[in-house]
Formats: C-alpha cells, structure tokens, sequence
C-alpha cells in the first residue's frame, strides 16, 4: 500500500515546473481533439509518461478538450474524405455513434479513408496550434508560479 501511495505522489509532483506544465497543457488540448474517438487518453497518457510530465494534469486537460474533439469530429471527417477522395453519407455525432454500435467492423471500413484524411488534417492543424498554446502559456505559467521564476 506504500508503494502505491509513494507512486500516487511521484506521478502528482513530477511535471510541475513551468515549462513541463506548459507543454502539458499544449499536449494536452492538442492530443485531446485527434479525431479518432477513444483514443486522447491513451495518448495523452502514454505521451506524458514518456516526457515524464503531469500525468493527472494531461488528462483533465484531455477531458475538457473532449467537447471540442466531438465539434471537429464531423467537419474534419467530411474533410478528409474530401482529401482522399471517399464518399461519406451525411454524418451527424449521433450517426456516426449509432452506425459503429449496430456495426462496428463496416463503420471502420467505411469511414478508414475518411479518418485517415480527417488525421492528416488534424496533424497539419495540432502541430503549429499545439507550438503557439505552448509559447503563449509558458510565460505566462512561468510568471505566475510559484517561485517566481522557473525552479532548476
């Protein structure tokens, strides 16, 4: 129960300089809207076990970037199948939900040119928009923290 507890403070306490916050943020709105539903916390988790940041932060900043993942879902998706060149029928949130739960194996076949295309863009969108939330807020995290100044 120690070990457990011990580990619980070590994941609570690393990531907490300016910079491993502010990226945590970045990583975290960014990640949170990759229009491949159910897959943000996974990659939130792992990448914030990776680069050794707030694993708890990333995935309450996951979770609120989750309303927006669900708005860009539709419009990236009938992007990307602009993009590649598949034929999508009109696509609502509650469709797209309803046709993956009567069958899930022909949803992924129908939709796998349209998310991947949804993806690239997606990509091409989260990297200078991830970098931009990252360069605005450090400053403003380091200014604000604590100590007053990023801790070495």
């Amino acid at each position: 129960m120690n070990k457990l507890k011990s580990r619980i403070v070590e994941l609570l306490r690393q990531g907490v300089r300016p910079e491993q916050i502010a990226l945590t943020l970045a990583l975290g709105l960014t990640l949170g809207t990759i229009p491949i539903l159910g897959t943000t916390t996974l990659l939130c988790s792992s990448s914030a076990l990776a680069l050794r940041l707030n694993v708890p932060l990333i995935l309450a900043v996951n979770y609120c970037a989750y309303p927006f993942q669900l708005l860009f879902y539709i419009p990236l998706l009938l992007l990307g199948a602009s993009l590649l060149d598949a034929s999508l029928p009109p696509l609502t949130v509650t469709g797209v939900y309803v046709m993956i739960k009567s069958d899930l194996w022909g949803s992924i076949q129908m939709l796998f040119w349209a998310n991947l295309g949804a993806v690239l863009i997606w990509g091409s969108i989260a990297a200078p928009v991830g970098f931009l939330l990252y360069t605005v807020t450090r400053p403003l995290i380091t200014r604000f923290h604590p100590s007053g100044e990023s801790p070495q």
